[in-house]
């Protein structure tokens, strides 16, 4: 037996529990109390009987199917958003995909939209945003089969909810870049100015005093080298002597060998002492202050981001 599934024209005025729970939906939802009205609404076939209406395969989906848009409206009206798509959803795929049904399957995933907008309102969760925007886009495509001459005035009003979607996606990636930028601002290494100048002042002093004790040592090793010069050259000047020659001539030449030990041995002190002192305090400050300069640049150069699934480290500079 065949089961017309025709919709009921919109002066009918047949009263369903599913008619009673449209009214309590929030404006923008479908109603499709009629489309979806219990098995008796529809007028029986001639000849047929209520028992052989009932056993249709079609007929029970579309009776299952209004008891899941009703619970749905129930949950709906609870502003229990998530539930109520789901409904919706198992509703829409009990409908026959029937010419006759596309209307109501059309309007179906048009409240799932809705319903998404609401969800997002309480949980702030832009996917849902998303989802609702791409469920109207596929519902807009079915549009002008579905709405014939009616289709411009549906498809402006699809198009102004699309466009509010997209306003609202848009303030909320806004809020999400400002929120990331403040995060990335606090979690930014801060640089203390104050004492980046008080170590570089200290790895200045360390390097100036080193060098200073340095340039010491080196004059150190300066008179080492003139003494052994003039000690060498008065013994070689002692040795070229004759024994009968010139005493104050001897008396010189030994007196520049005595000059020459003193400046090695003076030579020797200075150098040690102050080589000791100056070099390592070079190291160390230099050594300081290369750290220094190094930290300085990578704290210059690193910056906080929040990256989809959480925080990151982003790095700057030239390589």
């Amino acid at each position: 037996m065949t089961i017309s599934m025709t919709n009921p024209t919109p002066t009918s005025t047949t009263s369903t529990p599913m008619t009673t729970a449209i009214r309590a939906l929030a404006a923008g939802v479908v109603s499709l109390a009629l489309a979806l009205a219990p098995i008796g609404a529809h007028a029986a076939p001639a000849g047929g009987d209520e028992d052989e209406l009932a056993e249709d395969p079609s007929a029970q989906a579309l009776d299952e199917a209004r008891q899941l848009f009703d619970a749905g409206v129930t949950r709906y009206s609870a502003a229990e958003y998530g539930e109520a798509v789901s409904f919706w959803l198992e509703a829409y795929d009990l409908i026959p995909p029937s010419y006759e049904n596309r209307q109501i399957k059309a309007e179906l995933i048009y409240n799932v939209a809705r319903a998404q907008q609401k969800w997002f309102e309480i949980d702030k969760d832009v996917q849902h945003l998303r989802q609702s925007r791409e469920i109207l886009r596929r519902y807009l495509g079915e549009v002008d089969e579905l709405y014939g001459d009616q289709a411009v005035i549906e498809r402006e009003k699809i198009d102004e909810q699309i466009a509010e979607i997209d306003e609202q996606i848009a303030a909320w990636e806004a809020e999400q870049a400002r929120r990331e930028a403040e995060l990335a601002e606090r979690m930014r290494p801060k640089f203390d100015e104050e004492a980046d100048a008080r170590e570089a002042r200290r790895n200045k002093a360390m390097i100036g005093a080193g060098a200073g004790l340095t340039a010491l040592g080196f004059g150190g090793v300066g008179l080492l080298v003139t003494g052994i010069v003039l000690a060498g050259g008065a013994q070689a000047r002692v040795g070229e002597l004759p024994l009968e020659a010139d005493i104050l001539a001897r008396e010189a030449a030994i007196s520049r060998g005595e000059t020459g030990n003193a400046l090695m041995i003076t030579g020797s002190l200075v150098a040690g002492v102050f080589l000791a002192a100056g070099l390592p305090l070079l190291a160390v400050g230099g050594a300081a202050e290369k750290k220094r300069k190094a930290r300085r640049a990578e704290l210059s150069g690193i910056g906080v981001g929040v990256f989809r699934g959480g925080l990151g480290v982003s790095l700057g500079g030239r390589f």
